[in-house]
């Protein structure tokens, strides 16, 4: 009786195609996470810019106040004093915040129409705006 030996040449080519798919696989799947922090976008850095907030806190307050006042006189006071509260605390934050405003004339207690333009500039930041608001 003769016995056939199997053929080891193929057993091997096998084990080494395993082998070297395994170790592809590795390589590939490690320097993925390696290469993975340099893919993702860091947006933190706009998050935590505080110009934003700073110029749409100035804005709401400005509203805030023509809306509180009780006649003319008290608005332009109002208004004048939130004007140098916004000057004293730009300059504390070194930003250019231009901030100026116009009480419509003849002005009317019952109205109190004012326009505003709001500028604020940073090295990193230019924002702006126009508008009135009345009582």
């Amino acid at each position: 009786m003769a016995f056939r030996m199997r053929n080891l040449s193929s057993s091997r080519k096998a084990q080494f195609f395993v082998l070297s798919a395994f170790a592809i696989v590795s390589v590939l799947y490690f320097v993925s996470k390696w290469m993975e922090p340099y893919t993702i976008i860091d947006t933190s850095a706009v998050a935590l810019r505080e110009e934003p907030f700073i110029f749409n806190n100035v804005k709401e307050k400005a509203v805030e106040i023509v809306k509180n006042s009780k006649d003319c006189e008290d608005l332009a006071y109002n208004l004048d004093e939130y004007k140098n509260f916004v000057k004293d605390f730009s300059s504390i934050k070194n930003l250019d915040l231009n901030f100026s405003y116009t009480i419509t004339n003849p002005c009317n207690s019952n109205l109190l129409e004012t326009s505003f333009d709001i500028r604020l500039v940073s090295p990193t930041v230019k924002l702006g705006s126009s508008f009135v608001v009345t009582k």
